[in-house]
C-alpha cells in the first residue's frame, strides 16, 4: 500500500526538520574525557591504577613481562565499557585509534568502532545503532553520533547507556559530547567481582560485527555482569607471566580459552598443553582457593566442513584437554568445570573462515558460555 504523495512530502519535510534541529544541537555540545575522570569510569580492566596508558588491559610493568605481541594487543580496548546517564536525546563520541581500521575478514565497525546499550525498564537491553564516520588512516578522527527517540520518557531523569570501545584497535584518545542544557553523569565502575577471561583471539572478539557482539559482552549483559576481557589474538598460550598476572584479579570465576592456540604440534606437543593447563589450574587455585574455574574446549569445528583434517586436529586438542581436567579430578582438585565443545553448536553457518565465528557464532558461544556459567556458579560441573 502507498502514502498518498503529499503525505510522503509531509513526512520528508519532519524527518528533515527533525535531523535539522539535532544536528544543529550537536555543533553546541559540551564534551567529557573519559581519560581525565577523578575515579575509575573504563569498567573491564583488571588494573584500573598502574597503567600505561588509560585505554590498556594490562598494568605498565607487564610490558617488561609477557611477550612482545601480547603487550601490543593488551593495549587494544576489547571488553572495556564506559558507563554514563544522561538526559540528552542524542550525543557524540569522538575518538582516534592508532590502527588499522579493518581486516579483509574482519569489518570496520568490529575493529574500530563502538557500540551502544542501554537496560530497559521491562529488565532487559535497548540498542542504538550510531552514525560513524571513519577517517582513512590511523589517527584519524572518528565520529559516531547516537540520535536517541525523542518520546523517550528516560529523559526527563536521564538514561543510562552502556558504550563498548573498540575490539581490535588501541583508542588514543576520546570524548563524549552532549548538548549544554543536558545533564550528563558519568559512571563509576560497577564494584561486583568481575568473572575474568583469557583466550584467544575469539575472546577478544573476532568477527564481531560490532564491540556488543562479542561473546563476553553477550553474555555480561545477560548475567549483569562485569566482565575482564583477555583475549590475546594469536597469542592465548597459557604464558607463565600472563597466569601470574591473571591471579592478581580478584574474580567471581576465571575462564580459559586457550585450546585454539596451541594447535601447533610443534611448539606445542599434547604434553605440553596439558601440563600448561594443568599448572594453569593448580596456581590459580592455590592464590584464589574456592574460586571457580571454566576450562573450555576449542568449539570453531562441525561435521558439515570439508576440510576434516583440521576437524580431526580439533578433536584431538579437545582430548587433551579432557585428560588435563580427568587427572586435575583425580588429584582433588575441586572448583573446576569443563565446557564442551558439542555444547557450542558451531554450524557451517557460524564461522568467517577457518576458526573465527560469526555474529551468530558468537551468539552460540554466548550460549555455551552463559549455562557452563551458570551451572559453576551453582557447583554443578558441566556435561
Amino acid at each position: 500500500m502507498f502514502l498518498p504523495k503529499l503525505n510522503l512530502l509531509f513526512l520528508a519535510l519532519i524527518l528533515a526538520a527533525s535531523t535539522n534541529a539535532f544536528a544543529q544541537a550537536q555543533k553546541n555540545l559540551k564534551w567529557w574525557d573519559p581519560a581525565s575522570s577523578s575515579f575509575p569510569v573504563l569498567e573491564g580492566q583488571g588494573w584500573a591504577k598502574d597503567l600505561k596508558e588509560p585505554y590498556n588491559r594490562l598494568p605498565a610493568r607487564a610490558e617488561k613481562l609477557v611477550r612482545k605481541p601480547v603487550w601490543a594487543l593488551s593495549c587494544n580496548s576489547t571488553g572495556l565499557i564506559i558507563r554514563f546517564k544522561t538526559t540528552a536525546p542524542g550525543f557524540t563520541v569522538q575518538y582516534a585509534v592508532k590502527g588499522r581500521l579493518n581486516m579483509p575478514h574482519f569489518s570496520t565497525t568490529g575493529v574500530s568502532g563502538l557500540d551502544l546499550y542501554s537496560p530497559n525498564h521491562d529488565g532487559g537491553w535497548s540498542w542504538a545503532p550510531g552514525d560513524y564516520k571513519f577517517g582513512e588512516k590511523p589517527g584519524d578522527t572518528i565520529s559516531y553520533t547516537y540520535n536517541i527517540s525523542s518520546d523517550n520518557a528516560a529523559y526527563k531523569t536521564g538514561r543510562e547507556y552502556f558504550l563498548y570501545l573498540p575490539n581490535y584497535n588501541t583508542v588514543d584518545w576520546m570524548k563524549i559530547g552532549v548538548p549544554e542544557d543536558a545533564v550528563f553523569e558519568p559512571l563509576p565502575v560497577r564494584t561486583e567481582k568481575p568473572i575474568a577471561i583469557y583466550g584467544t583471539s575469539i575472546t577478544q572478539g573476532a568477527c564481531a560485527s560490532r564491540p556488543g557482539m562479542t561473546w563476553p559482552a553477550i553474555v555480561g549483559r545477560r548475567l549483569n555482569q562485569p566482565m575482564i576481557n583477555l583475549g590475546f589474538s594469536g597469542n592465548g598460550t597459557l604464558d607463565k607471566e600472563m597466569i601470574d598476572l591473571f591471579a592478581e584479579i580478584d574474580a567471581r570465576m576465571y575462564v580459559l580459552d586457550c585450546l585454539g592456540n596451541m594447535m601447533d604440534r610443534k611448539s606445542f606437543p599434547k604434553e605440553e598443553v596439558k601440563r600448561r593447563v594443568i599448572i594453569s589450574v593448580k596456581y590459580l587455585q592455590s592464590k584464589r582457593p574456592g574460586v571457580p574455574i571454566v576450562l573450555a574446549e576449542f568449539g570453531v569445528f562441525n561435521d558439515g566442513r570439508l576440510d576434516q583434517s583440521r576437524g580431526t586436529a580439533i578433536k584431538e586438542q579437545n582430548e587433551v584437554l579432557e585428560d588435563a581436567f580427568a587427572e586435575l579430578q583425580r588429584t582433588g582438585t575441586k572448583n573446576i568445570y569443563l565446557l564442551r565443545a558439542k555444547d557450542m553448536n558451531m554450524g557451517m553457518e557460524d564461522t568467517v573462515d577457518y576458526g573465527h565465528p560469526t555474529d551468530l557464532g558468537l551468539v552460540h558461544y554466548a550460549d555455551a558460555f552463559e549455562k557452563a556459567f551458570m551451572r559453576a556458579l551453582a557447583g554443578k560441573n558441566v556435561r
